[in-house]
């Protein structure tokens, strides 16, 4: 769905004795060709050797796709939250299992490109905003509410273009938890 596609060709040092073991690396760029997958991030992989060609499927994580140039002035975003229709929302519940405060969640989240646009506090809660733009120009729009003296935490998202909200959810949580 993003176009991942090598940057340059995989090298492999050659000879690879049979149960030798090598570690390498491929820079991907989103330059390739696009095309709707199940789930989002699947990515098709074909590697060819001396006896044959071999395929296999692994999903990458959402966030390889986060653009660093995905922060919002207060106005842009505000204007985008409301302009984006109620039904494209979506609101999950997250666990803070570091009891994080809300300095050290947006640390973390920036650290990941998703920016922090906004924070304010509303009666006992904290609500922090963030905006994050995909490698392909989509931008998806949080609201994090920290509740005082609890470990969970409310998600809000939302995203003219529903399918880029899948999975952010499981995003969020994995960058908090680490």
């Amino acid at each position: 769905s993003f176009g991942l596609a090598p940057a340059e060709p995989l090298r492999v040092p050659s000879p690879l004795m049979p149960g030798q073991n090598v570690t390498v690396t491929l820079r991907c760029d989103t330059s390739g060709g696009v095309q709707k997958m199940e789930p989002l991030t699947n990515l098709q992989v074909a590697i060819k050797n001396d006896l044959d060609v071999f395929y296999f499927a692994c999903v990458v994580p959402l966030l390889v796709f986060f653009h660093e140039s995905g922060q919002m002035e207060k106005r842009e975003f505000l204007d985008m939250w409301k302009e984006i229709p109620e039904q494209n929302e979506q609101q999950f519940v997250i666990q803070n299992t570091q009891n994080l405060s809300a300095d050290a969640i947006c640390a973390k989240l920036q650290q990941n490109n998703v920016m922090t646009v906004a924070r304010r506090s509303v009666e006992g809660q904290e609500l922090l905003y963030h905006s994050i733009k995909y490698t392909n120009n989509i931008f998806v729009l949080s609201e994090l509410k920290i509740h005082q003296g609890s470990t969970a935490l409310t998600l809000s998202l939302k995203s003219r273009h529903v399918p880029a909200v899948a999975n952010m959810n499981e995003m969020f949580q994995l960058i908090l938890s680490n």
